[in-house]
C-alpha cells in the first residue's frame, strides 16, 4: 500500500458521512444495482491501495449503502444465489467491513490530530501499522496536550514499559480480588477499593496503605509513568462514583508534593484484558472479573436456537460452496490484492487480461522447473547413495523427495487453475465483437494454452516417475527394517553431513542472514509466585549433544532426527514458536507449579522447558531431544521405537501431560450460581488449572434440538485442539468451508427426548462456548480405505487458510459472543506432513516472534521461508493465535 495521502477533503467524519449517501434506487433493476455496488467495491480498494483514506471512506460506505438497497428489493429473494456470486457472501463483506473500520478508526485519529497544537506530529498508519508523519496547519500553541487523548494505555504498551521497568502499577481493585490474583511486576501494588474515599488527600489515602504498599507508593514520583488499574475500565474518563476515577482525580488535584513525569493513564480493558493477553505476568490467570446478575441473559443462552430453521444443516452446504472462494493475505497487501482479485473473477465469470496470466504463467514455471531439477537431482543421490549401500545417510534425502513431490503437486493444481483463467478469457472473447480482438492477444492465448498443455505432459510423465520412486521406495524400506546402521565415526560430525547435503541438492530456501543480537533482559526472581511450591528433581546432566554454530538466533535451533521423530521434532518447534508457553519456561516460572501427585511426576514439563532453553540460547545449529524421548516413551510406549508416529497423536498426548504436570492453580468458586458451561468446566479442571489450559483449552457445546417440541438439551466438552474433516471431492479447498462443515447441523434419530418422553428425531449442532487463546486446528488427512481393511489413505486437498485474520465468530454460542475474549486469530505455525502413512516426513513452518518473518524446519536444518510458501497441501496442524506477538530472550 502507498504512503497516506494528506487530508484534503474534510476536517471530521460527520461532514465526510454526508458525502456517502446515494440517491433512490427503488425504480432501478437488480443487475444495474450489482454490477454498481461491484464497481464501487472495486473502485473503495483502489483508493485503499493509493492511501486515499477519505475516497476509500466515501466509496465503502457508498457500497454498503447500495448492499442495504439491494436487499431492500422486493425481488432480493429470487436474486439472493446472483447476489452472493458477484458481491461475495456474509463472511466476504465482513472483512470489507473490518477495513471500512480500520479506515474510519485512521481517519478519527488523523481528524483529531489536525486540532492538536503541533505542525509535524507523528501518526499512526492503521493499515500497514507503520508511523507516518503528517503536517498540520494549526498555529502551533504552548499549551499541553489534552489528557482525553493520552489517559488511556493499552495493554500491549503496559507490557513494553514493564519490560523496561519505567512503570508503576497501582491496582485499586478490591484487596480480596487482589490476593486471588495480580501481576508479577515487581513496581505494581494495590491501593484497595475499600480505603479509597472522595475528598480525601493523597497523604491521608497513603496512610491507609499496607507497610509494603506504602514504599511502592513514594516511588511515584521517580518512575517515568504511573497507570492505574481497575477490573474493565475502558474509559479516561470513568463514572465519578467508580474508585479508580477518585484514585485519579487525588493523584491528579489533591497530592502537591508531587510533580509527575507524564500524565497518569488507565490502562484500557484493565485486569481482565491484560489477564487475557498476557497470562503468563499474572499470579492467577483463571480468574474472572466479577460479573453483575445476568439471570435473564444466561436464561437466553440456554436456548441456543429458538428455531430449527435458524440452523445451517450440513445438507443446506452443498458441493457448490466448495469452490474456489477468495482467501485474502493481509501480511502482504499487494497480494492480498491480487489473491482477492483472483477469487472475484471466478465468482462474476470475469477474466483476467491475457498478459496478466501470461506474467503469471512465467513465474509458475520458472518455480514448477526449478522444482523438477531439484528432484531429479535428489533422486539421483539416492539411487547412487542406495546403490554405493549407503541407506544410513539416505534417510534425510528420502525426506527432501517427498517434500518436492509435494510441492510438484501443488504445481499442477497450480496449472489447473491457469487453464481456467485461459478458459474463462476465450469465453469472454466470444462476447467480444471481432474488431475489438487483436490478433497478438489471440496469439498469446494460443502461446499460454500450449504451454499448459506442454506441462500437463511433463506432469503425466512425473507420475510415472513419482510411482517408480515409490516402488524403488517401498523396496529400501522393506530392506531397511533387516538393516543395522554401524555407529558414525567420529570424523563427520551430523552438521557436516547436513552442510554436504544442503550443497547437492542446491536447496532453494535461502540461508538464515546474520541476526542483529537482542539485549538479554534480565527476570526478577523475587516476583515468582510463592505458592504451590514443590520440590524439584534431582538435578542431573542431559544430553542434548549440541552442535555449535555461528549467527544463529534464538529460537532458530534445529532438531536431530534421532531415528524417525520428525513428527516430534515438528511439534516441538510450533510449541517452541508459542511465546507465552517458551516465556513460561524461560523464566523458570513454570518451577513454582509443578504437580508432583500425578502421573508423569513433572517429569514431562521439565523436560520440554530444557529443551526450549536450549533452542533459545542462540548457540546451536542443532541440538538432540532424548531426555524428552526417553520420558515421554517411559509413559507412552509407542514413542520409544523408531517407527513413524502420527504428530496430531503426539500433540494431544503431550497436551494433556503438560496440563496435568502444571495442574496446581486452585479455583476457588467465585459465584453461587453458574452456568451449566462454567460447571462443565469445572468439572473437567477439578478447581485446579494450569497455564497450558489457559493458553490452549477451549470448550464445545453440543446442542440437541428435538425436530417435535423444539426442545433443547447441550452438553459440554473440553478440546485442545479441532479435527476438521476435509471434502472427499474437492482438490481444493478452504478452511472457512471445513469449519462450517464442523459447525453445520445433522440429523440423528432415535433421542430421547425429555419432554416428548420418547425416541424422536432431532438435530445436532457444535458451538464453540469458550475460545482458547491458542488455537490449534487438526486437518483429517488419514482415513481407513474400505476396500483394504486396516489400510489409511492419504487425502491430498491443497487447503487454502488464512495467515491473518481468522474469523471465529459464526462458529461460537450466545454466550461467548457477549465476552470480551478476542475473536479473531493470526497464524503463527504449521505442522505439515509429506508422503503416506507408509512413508512420510514432517516440518513445522514457524513465524518467529522475535524476526517477524517465518522459518522452515525441517528437523536439523532451519531456513528462511517466503510468506507465499506457507500455504501448501503438507499442511497437517494449524497453529493460531489472538494474543499480542512477545519479543523472547534469555
Amino acid at each position: 500500500m502507498a504512503q497516506l495521502k494528506k487530508l484534503y477533503m474534510s476536517s471530521n467524519l460527520e461532514s465526510l458521512e454526508k458525502m456517502t449517501s446515494i440517491p433512490d434506487l427503488r425504480d432501478k433493476n437488480m443487475k444495474m444495482l450489482l454490477n454498481t455496488a461491484r464497481k464501487l467495491y472495486v473502485t473503495a480498494e483502489e483508493y485503499r491501495l493509493e492511501g486515499d483514506e477519505e475516497l476509500a471512506y466515501i466509496t465503502y460506505m457508498k457500497y454498503f449503502n447500495m448492499l442495504s438497497a439491494i436487499r431492500k428489493k422486493s425481488d432480493y429473494a429470487n436474486h439472493k444465489s446472483t447476489v452472493r456470486q458477484m458481491l461475495g457472501d456474509t463472511d466476504a463483506n465482513r472483512r470489507i467491513m473490518d477495513s471500512l473500520e480500520i479506515i474510519a478508526n485512521s481517519l478519527a485519529h488523523r481528524y483529531a490530530l489536525l486540532c492538536k497544537p503541533s505542525t509535524l506530529e507523528p501518526i499512526t498508519d492503521f493499515v500497514n501499522g507503520r508511523t507516518v508523519v503528517e503536517s498540520s496547519t494549526t498555529t502551533v500553541s504552548s499549551q499541553p496536550e489534552d489528557f482525553s487523548r493520552l489517559g488511556l494505555i493499552s495493554c500491549q504498551e503496559l507490557y513494553r514499559r514493564m519490560q523496561e521497568k519505567t512503570v508503576l502499577v497501582m491496582d485499586c481493585r478490591s484487596s480480596s480480588d487482589y490476593d486471588i490474583s495480580h501481576l508479577t511486576y515487581y513496581c505494581a501494588f494495590n491501593v484497595p477499593e475499600e480505603v479509597i474515599v472522595s475528598g480525601m488527600s493523597a497523604g491521608r489515602l497513603q496512610a491507609r496503605l499496607s507497610s509494603s504498599a506504602k514504599a511502592s507508593w513514594a516511588s511515584r514520583s521517580v518512575k517515568d509513568s504511573v497507570v492505574l488499574m481497575d477490573w474493565n475500565t475502558k474509559d479516561a474518563q470513568p463514572a465519578a462514583n467508580t474508585a479508580i476515577a477518585t484514585l485519579l482525580d487525588i493523584l491528579k488535584n489533591w497530592d502537591p508534593d508531587v510533580t509527575y513525569r507524564a500524565p497518569i493513564q488507565i490502562v484500557d480493558g484493565g485486569y481482565e484484558y491484560f489477564i487475557m493477553m498476557y497470562p503468563t505476568h499474572c499470579t492467577n490467570p483463571s480468574v474472572q472479573a466479577p460479573k453483575q446478575n445476568n439471570n435473564d441473559i444466561e436464561t437466553i443462552d440456554d436456548i441456543e436456537y429458538p428455531s430449527i430453521y435458524d440452523i445451517t444443516m450440513k445438507e443446506d452446504i452443498s458441493a457448490r460452496d466448495f469452490k474456489t472462494r477468495p482467501d485474502i493475505n493481509r501480511a502482504s497487501k499487494p497480494a492480498a490484492l491480487k489473491t482477492y482479485e483472483q477469487g472475484q473473477a471466478k465468482l462474476v465469470s470475469q477474466a483476467k487480461p491475457i498478459a496478466e496470466i501470461m506474467r503469471d504463467q512465467e513465474e509458475f514455471l520458472q518455480r514448477a522447473e526449478q522444482n523438477d531439477a531439484q528432484l531429479e537431482n535428489a533422486f539421483e543421490l539416492w539411487k547412487r547413495r542406495t546403490a554405493e549401500g549407503d541407506a544410513a545417510d539416505n534417510q534425510e534425502l528420502h525426506y527432501r523427495i517427498l517434500q518436492l513431490e509435494s510441492r510438484q503437486q501443488d504445481f499442477i493444481l497450480e496449472n489447473n487453475r491457469l487453464r481456467d483463467e485461459v478458459t474463462r478469457y476465450k469465453e469472454q472473447l466470444k462476447t467480444e465483437t471481432p474488431q475489438r480482438i487483436s490478433s497478438k492477444d489471440v496469439e498469446a492465448t494460443r502461446n499460454v494454452e500450449t504451454k499448459i498443455q506442454e506441462r500437463q505432459m511433463v506432469d503425466e510423465q512425473h507420475e510415472l516417475e513419482r510411482q517408480e520412486r515409490e516402488r524403488q521406495l517401498a523396496i529400501a524400506r522393506e530392506a531397511k527394517k533387516h538393516y543395522k546402521s554401524p555407529p558414525p565415526p567420529s570424523s563427520l560430525p551430523v552438521h557436516a553431513l547436513s552442510e554436504s547435503l544442503d550443497s547437492l541438492l542446491k536447496l532453494s530456501e535461502d540461508e538464515i542472514p546474520p541476526l542483529d543480537p537482542v539485549e538479554r533482559p534480565t527476570f526478577d526472581r523475587a516476583m515468582k509466585p510463592q505458592r504451590n511450591k514443590s520440590s524439584s528433581s534431582p538435578a542431573r546432566v542431559r544430553d542434548f549433544s549440541p552442535v555449535k554454530g555461528q549467527n544463529v538466533g534464538r529460537g532458530l535451533t534445529g532438531l536431530k532426527n534421532l531415528g524417525n521423530t520428525c513428527y516430534m521434532n515438528s511439534i516441538l518447534q510450533c510449541l517452541s514458536n508459542t511465546p507465552q508457553l517458551t516465556e513460561y519456561c524461560i523464566s523458570d516460572k513454570y518451577k513454582s507449579y509443578i504437580n508432583r501427585s500425578n502421573r508423569t511426576n513433572g517429569q514431562v514439563i521439565e523436560e520440554v522447558a530444557a529443551l526450549i532453553k536450549e533452542l533459545w540460547n542462540g548457540q546451536y545449529k542443532c541440538v538432540a531431544s532424548r531426555d524428552l524421548r526417553y520420558v515421554v516413551g517411559q509413559y507412552q510406549k509407542i514413542f520409544r521405537g523408531v517407527d513413524q508416529q502420527d504428530s496430531h497423536e503426539f500433540l494431544t498426548i503431550l497436551m494433556d501431560w503438560l496440563h496435568s504436570d502444571l495442574q496446581t492453580l486452585h479455583v476457588a468458586r467465585q459465584r453461587e450460581t453458574i452456568s451449566a458451561s462454567e460447571k462443565a468446566w469445572l468439572e473437567f479442571t477439578k478447581a485446579k488449572e494450569s497455564m497450558i489450559l489457559h493458553l490452549f483449552y477451549g470448550q464445545i457445546k453440543s446442542t440437541v434440538k428435538c425436530v417435535a417440541c423444539n426442545r433443547e438439551s447441550a452438553t459440554y466438552e473440553c478440546f485442545s485442539n479441532l479435527s476438521l474433516e476435509l471434502p472427499p471431492n474437492s482438490n481444493v479447498c478452504h478452511l472457512n468451508q471445513c469449519m462450517d462443515m464442523y459447525f453445520s447441523g445433522e440429523r440423528i434419530q432415535g433421542w430421547n427426548c425429555p419432554n416428548c418422553n420418547t425416541k424422536r428425531d432431532a438435530i445436532k449442532k457444535l458451538d464453540i462456548s469458550k475460545l482458547p487463546p491458542v488455537l490449534v486446528v487438526h486437518l483429517k488427512r488419514f482415513y481407513a480405505d474400505p476396500s483394504n481393511t486396516g489400510a489409511y489413505i492419504k487425502k491430498q486437498n491443497y487447503l487454502r487458510f488464512p495467515l491473518d485474520n481468522l474469523e471465529m465468530t459464526p462458529y461460537i454460542a450466545r454466550a461467548e459472543s457477549r465476552a470480551v475474549t478476542p475473536k479473531t486469530y493470526q497464524l503463527y505455525a504449521v505442522s505439515n506432513h509429506y508422503g503416506t502413512m507408509e512413508g512420510g516426513h514432517y516440518t513445522a513452518f514457524c513465524k518467529s516472534a522475535n524476526y517477524g518473518r517465518w522459518f522452515k524446519f525441517d528437523d536439523q536444518i532451519v531456513s528462511a521461508l517466503d510468506t507465499s510458501n506457507v500455504v501448501s497441501s503438507a499442511a497437517y496442524i494449524l497453529f493460531y493465535t489472538w494474543l499480542p506477538p512477545m519479543q523472547m530472550s534469555l
